[in-house]
This record gives structure tokens, C-alpha cells and sequence, in this order.
């Protein structure tokens, strides 16, 4: 199979997307949804570059999205790493122009891309962009890999991008949100008559809150009521290394407690549980979470990213980091269910209304021509 597609000696006005890892995560699923919308397709012909393959380079072919697969250069020393980076420029430079392509730009999908967006946007000669997406961003990182000195940058929500501009004053950041497909909305599941099956979303990473969880659950040990059924809680994600961790969920009664590890079929697997709980401590927007209510289960959420314009029933939120009131939430609702059920179908007009993937694919082609057009008239003056 070819790494990108083949134009037949056209020449494609494109724009060149870097994505080092290509599994299947938040960063690369959001950049899927944007990738295979008509208006993106048509206009800009877009080009993935990865590093190995996975499932975003599967799921961009499957769209017939062109792909190239050049091994992403990675060094402590600032000389290899300098030479490496032009290196690859140079690669993929070479490979674009093989097949045809007219780069217009060069957009990076998150902050650890920006050394070599900048690298293959000075080879290309053309504007360079950056996403910034993690809420784990440092400062120290902001500037390691260059993104101040992109041409263009857009943060993931107003937390990350008052972050930003507190690092570099004067700096434009535009903020901008992810979005679901309008195919991803599914219809609301039947209320169950008690809940037996929880799903805890999120990973072992201690910003994601898998400990919040753990001690709420031990919180609810000592309620009557929690000992009056057993418990199926699974957890997407690999089993914590933390002795502590895996100790204390050995500890709990009345619970069967599983990790599934990455998965694939996202919607699949939710819908087969009666509440879902996104713990995360931190998050810029929070995606798996909006996922979670589009496919028509109720979640309880910590008070992150932008949960809180889509869950407007306050007893299914608690302060991110408090596991005590994880457990009073929790416990209320278990205690309650199902007359305290979430009005799903409610969270589900706030995202169609906020969070479809339209907005996103408007703000980025606004923003991309001006850009382009503005790059073009500063070269020819």
C-alpha cells in the first residue's frame, strides 16, 4: 500500500498535518472527525503525517485522506535533534512533491509537534500552525518546542489559552473547541431500574483521577445500602501501578473490578453500562466525556474542561480533586436512581447546539485563509 494517495500528476493545494502518534486517543480522534468533514476535504486536501502505523493512519485511508508515514525524530541533544528535524523536513518535502502536492500550510495537533511544524513549515515555505491541546502542557514546554514562534496557534478552550498568554504576553491565542458528528448523537438508553454496571473513563495517570474514584468507593464501604448488591465497575484503561491503588480496589466488598485497556468501539462499549463517572482532575475540553453523553448514558463528572456547558443538573458534578464529594455524589444518586436519573437528552441538545464538529470546521477554514492569504501578501510585498 502507497503511504499517501495518489493524485495521478495533479498538482493538490494541501495542507500538511503532523500527528507523531497515531492510536487512537482524544487528540487523534478529534483530528479525524475535522480531517472528514466535506468542507475540509474540498478545500485544503488535507495530508496526515505519522510516524508508524495505527489506527489514525487506518482511519484516514478508510476516508481515502492521504497519509505519509516517516518516522518522527527524537534526540536529547539540540544538534541531533536540530539535523534530525531538518532531516525529516526535508523527507517528507521531497515525498509531497513526488506526489503532487502544493503545500499551503503546515498545522501541528498538539504542542510536542511544534519543533517539527516549524521545520517542515520553513521547508515548504509556508505559514506554520500549532494546536494546543494538553492540559499538561508547561511552560518550559511551550517554548521547548517552539510554538510561540508558529505563525498561527489556537488553544483548546479558554482555561488553556489564558494559560498561554499568561506564559507569553502579547502573543495571539485563538481559542477554539472540538466537535462530535451529528452521527455520533445516539439515542438516550431506557432509564435502568437500579444500577449495577458503572464504567469509569479516563487512565492510570494520576491527572485523570483514578485515585478520587478508589477513595470514594472505600467511602461507600461503610454505607448499609452499598452491601445490599455487587458492584460490575470497569475501567477503561491498564491496571494502576501503584501498589496503593491496586491494595485498596483488593479491599472492596461487593465489587467486581476490571481494566479493560485501550479501547476501540468507544460508543459500543458504553452503552452497555447504566452510569458512567469521568473523574479527570484536569482536562483543556474533556472530548471523552462529551462522548459519553452523545452516546445516550448518564455520566457523573468532576467540574473539568467544558463539562459544565453540557450537564446542567449540578447533582451529577462534583470540584475536580475531591473524592469526597465524588462519594456524596455518587451516594445520592445510587441512593436515589432512578428518580434522580440525568436528563440525557438535555446534554444532548447543549452539544449539538455547542460542541458539533460544524463550529470547528468553520472556525478552522476562516482562520486558514486568513493565514494563507495574509502569508502570501508578506511574501510578495
Amino acid at each position: 500500500m502507497q503511504d499517501c494517495q495518489n493524485y495521478l500528476g495533479k498538482v493538490i493545494k494541501s495542507v500538511i498535518f503532523l500527528q507523531n502518534r497515531p492510536h487512537k486517543a482524544g487528540a487523534q480522534t478529534c483530528l479525524w472527525r475535522l480531517l472528514t468533514q466535506p468542507a475540509i476535504r474540498e478545500l485544503w486536501h488535507p495530508v496526515v503525517v505519522c510516524s508508524s502505523h495505527g489506527w489514525l493512519v487506518e482511519a484516514c485511508r478508510e476516508q481515502g485522506i492521504s497519509v505519509i508515514i516517516e518516522p518522527f525524530p527524537s534526540s536529547r541533544s539540540l544538534l541531533a535533534r536540530a539535523y534530525g528535524n531538518g532531516a525529516f523536513a526535508r523527507r517528507v518535502a521531497a515525498r509531497l512533491h513526488q506526489l503532487g502536492m502544493n503545500p499551503l500550510m503546515v498545522q501541528g495537533n498538539d504542542y510536542a509537534e511544534g519543533l517539527l511544524t516549524r521545520a517542515l513549515a520553513r521547508q515548504l515555505r509556508v505559514p506554520s500552525a500549532i494546536f494546543l491541546r494538553s492540559s499538561g502542557m508547561q511552560r518550559n514546554d511551550y517554548f521547548k518546542y517552539q510554538c510561540h514562534q508558529c505563525d498561527w496557534m489556537a488553544a483548546i478552550g479558554t482555561t488553556l489559552q489564558q494559560q498561554v498568554t499568561g506564559w507569553d504576553p502579547g502573543r495571539a491565542v485563538h481559542v477554539f473547541h472540538d466537535g462530535v458528528l451529528p452521527q455520533e448523537i445516539l439515542p438516550p438508553q431506557a432509564v435502568a431500574g437500579t444500577v449495577q454496571r458503572l464504567l469509569v473513563i479516563g487512565s492510570s495517570a494520576p491527572q485523570k483521577g483514578w485515585r478520587d474514584v478508589i477513595t470514594a468507593l472505600q467511602r461507600l464501604q461503610a454505607q448499609a445500602w452499598w452491601h445490599e448488591q455487587d458492584w460490575s465497575i470497569d475501567f477503561i484503561g491498564a491496571s494502576p501501578d501503584h501498589d496503593t491503588d491496586r491494595h485498596d480496589l483488593a479491599q472492596l466488598n461487593h465489587c467486581r473490578i476490571r481494566f479493560l485497556g485501550r479501547v476501540n468501539e468507544f460508543a459500543a462499549l458504553v452503552r452497555r453500562y447504566d452510569l458512567v463517572i469521568n473523574p479527570s482532575r484536569q482536562e483543556t475540553f474533556g472530548m471523552a466525556a462529551v462522548e459519553v453523553l452523545a452516546c445516550g448514558v448518564p455520566l457523573i463528572s468532576s467540574r473539568s474542561g467544558i463539562i459544565e456547558q453540557v450537564i446542567e443538573d449540578s447533582r451529577y458534578l462534583y470540584q475536580a480533586g475531591n473524592a469526597p464529594a465524588l462519594a456524596e455524589v455518587l451516594a445520592d444518586i445510587l441512593a436515589h436512581w432512578p428518580d434522580h436519573a440525568l436528563d440525557v437528552a438535555l446534554c444532548q441538545k447543549n452539544i449539538l447546539n455547542l460542541f458539533l464538529i460544524d463550529h470547528t470546521v468553520f472556525f478552522v477554514t476562516q482562520h486558514y485563509r486568513s493565514l494563507i492569504t495574509q502569508f502570501s501578501e508578506t511574501r510578495g510585498s
